[in-house]
């Protein structure tokens, strides 16, 4: 039994194609992982606090921590490659991807954390259907804000889990905030979902997937949550 199932969802039309599971990850690892997150430390990112496969003690988790290795060799797979394709096929199509998914392969690409923060990876070395996966561990503090944004265009497809229950939590401020495109200018807010232990959302990252997370304005414990990234080297949406 895999760390979560690649099972389709049913997918949510507006403000664009988005995807929520609640109990996402299997019971015994999601309870092995909550126990076990790090406290991360302040590094780049959107968060602030973060920590990314090639760090030490990321690297350790996988090593030493089953449910971690199992989730990370889980997200890191050609299955999860297939999962997103399948479960995000309509925005591809009508976004437009410009990369040939029908041949897209899992590689064991490594994006550094310099890299990640660049809007073009420095050396490309992949083709545009090799795709690879991010999988960061965040935790989001007081003053923690992401104003309406897209992800990179490099990316393919988002889906984040939530560590932390944001009314257990007392959270003043957030929650994921999913915007509608509206004359090409304003970007009304359209949905919101509040972070909720082992609750999944996620999204093809195409042109129109505006989203923001409003100011952590007051909380008890951190917003604790995993984003995992399937991305390419290269541009998979048009300009």
């Amino acid at each position: 039994m895999s760390a979560f199932s690649f099972e389709p969802r049913f997918v949510h039309a507006e403000p664009f194609d988005f995807i929520q599971q609640e109990q996402f990850l299997r019971e015994d690892l999601y309870r092995e992982l909550e126990r076990s997150f790090p406290v991360c430390p302040p590094s780049t990112g959107p968060s602030g606090f973060s920590y990314y496969w090639g760090d030490g003690e990321y690297q350790r988790l996988i090593a030493e921590n089953w449910a971690w290795k199992e989730f990370f060799e889980t997200a890191h797979s050609q299955r999860f490659v297939e999962y997103c394709r399948t479960q995000f096929h309509r925005a591809y199509q009508r976004h437009r991807c410009i990369i040939d998914l029908s041949k897209a392969v899992y590689v064991p690409y490594q994006e550094s954390r310099q890299d990640k923060e660049r809007r073009h990876i420095r050396k490309i070395n992949l083709q545009p259907h090799e795709l690879f996966v991010r999988l960061d561990l965040h935790q989001g503090y007081i003053g923690y804000r992401r104003k309406i944004h897209l992800d990179h265009r490099r990316r393919v497809a988002t889906l984040l889990i939530y560590f932390c229950d944001a009314d257990e939590s007392g959270f003043d401020g957030g929650d994921l905030v999913l915007h509608k495109r509206k004359f090409r200018i304003l970007h009304p807010e359209a949905a919101r979902i509040r972070p909720k232990r082992n609750l999944m959302a996620g999204f093809a990252c195409s042109p129109v997937s505006f989203h923001s997370v409003p100011d952590i304005l007051r909380q008890d414990s951190p917003r604790n949550f995993v984003q995992i990234q399937l991305s390419s080297q290269v541009d998979a949406w048009p300009s």
